[in-house]
């Protein structure tokens, strides 16, 4: 077992020569995550946001859908939701539908109202609107404290937002499990703008889904999650999304006249967090693996764990509250969520390898179902089916 506070201690004695800045908060990483913590944090603080990309959102590495604040109340546990109420300068299209696709056709529909956002506008506006020192384009690196270049920051609190291949996450030996992910921006999609389309097929994406997210307009993200020990050796993430655009009978008819305009590749953390406030460092977003992982979901558990981060910061800093009142705070609000998560996505790993039984299983799921699964809940016949398998494996 790493003692993290042993790590710590050895690397804040390192690059001890530096120009040192003090600072009360340092949020490393400017995502979603990051700039919910910067917008929750009073001007009055010297806090400094810090990010490798010169335009802050770009390129833009997800599907950008948000549920809307009526379905965030069947997923979270709040009292006040109106974070959730996404202004309409961030929205490019709201959809009301997601159609789940299985590999011999069968369609099962949804109703779930989702905002698909602007991402990179979003994250631009708040994090600047914060009025927080931002510095961009440059590197961070990690050794107890935070170091750009020369430049050692002092500061009382780090805020590890800093995604999915957090540096702070490394150096602390803090690991998840991951999904690679592609995802092409197109043009010319000419499918039905109001519906979420979401694939599953060990060819187009194995252990994981494919999606057609509607932005309006006729531009749409088309993507794939690939996970390797599920996959055909001959398979890779690049072959299974182009199939999926140009042959795959269920999605390229939709995009037999798309054009790509941009190309993306990411991991995703589809694991369980574990603990996220280490001395005067606290995890958020990605790099703390706040996903609801059976359906990747990591924008609206980063928006709101930067917004309690945000919140705890300030109390501590003003009323010396414990800064593990944060991981008390944001596992009230959504862990159910995320365990049930966990869950559903560990019960298709255990399906997720033949398409042919994937049918025969899902033959046993319904829209009633569905409507339970895709709002985090855990329908009981998923729960006997965890113990059945086994016996309907011999059966299928």
């Amino acid at each position: 077992m790493v003692n993290v506070i042993d790590v710590m201690h050895n690397l804040m004695t390192i690059n001890n020569d530096n120009t040192s800045i003090n600072v009360d908060v340092v949020v490393a990483g400017v995502g979603i995550a990051g700039a919910f913590t910067l917008n929750a944090l009073p001007k009055k603080f010297d806090v400094i946001g810090i990010d490798k990309k010169k335009e802050l959102g770009y390129p833009v590495e997800c599907g950008e859908i948000v549920p809307t604040k009526k379905e965030m109340k069947h997923l979270f546990s709040l009292n006040d939701y109106s974070i959730f109420e996404i202004p309409r300068k961030f929205e490019s299209n709201k959809t009301k539908v997601i159609k789940f696709i299985l590999p011999n056709g069968r369609e099962i529909d949804v109703e779930f109202e989702m905002h698909v956002i602007k991402r990179d506008e979003m994250i631009k506006e708040i994090a600047k609107k914060s009025g927080h020192k931002l510095i961009l384009g440059k590197r961070f690196d990690f050794n107890g404290a935070i170091f750009v270049n020369s430049e050692r920051f002092n500061s009382k609190i780090i805020v590890a937002s800093d995604g999915a291949n957090s540096r702070i996450a490394k150096k602390l030996k803090i690991r998840y499990e991951f999904s690679a992910a592609k995802q092409y921006l197109m043009r010319g999609f000419e499918g039905d703008e109001d519906v979420i389309y979401m694939y599953v097929g060990k060819v187009i994406s194995p252990g994981a889904y494919a999606w057609i997210i509607p932005k309006g307009d006729g531009y749409a993200n088309v993507g794939t999650g690939f996970r390797f020990k599920f996959a055909e050796k001959e398979n890779n993430i690049h072959k299974a999304l182009n199939y999926f655009i140009n042959e795959y009978k269920y999605s390229s008819y939709m995009l037999k006249k798309a054009e790509i305009v941009e190309k993306i590749g990411a991991i995703v953390p589809i694991d369980l967090p574990k603990r996220t406030v280490y001395d005067n460092i606290l995890f958020i977003g990605d790099s703390a693996s706040m996903v609801i992982s059976h359906v990747g979901a990591g924008i609206p558990t980063s928006m709101l764990a930067g917004d309690i981060a945000g919140d705890v910061i300030t109390k501590h800093l003003e009323e010396k509250i414990d800064l593990s009142e944060y991981e008390r705070r944001w596992r009230e609000a959504m862990f159910e969520t995320m365990k049930n998560g966990y869950f559903i996505r560990k019960l298709w790993d255990k399906i997720a390898s033949n398409d042919d039984k994937l049918i025969k299983y899902f033959k046993l799921i319904d829209e009633k179902d569905m409507k339970l699964i895709i709002r985090g809940k855990v329908p009981i016949k998923l729960k006997l089916a965890n113990f059945l398998i086994p016996i309907l494996n011999m059966i299928f």
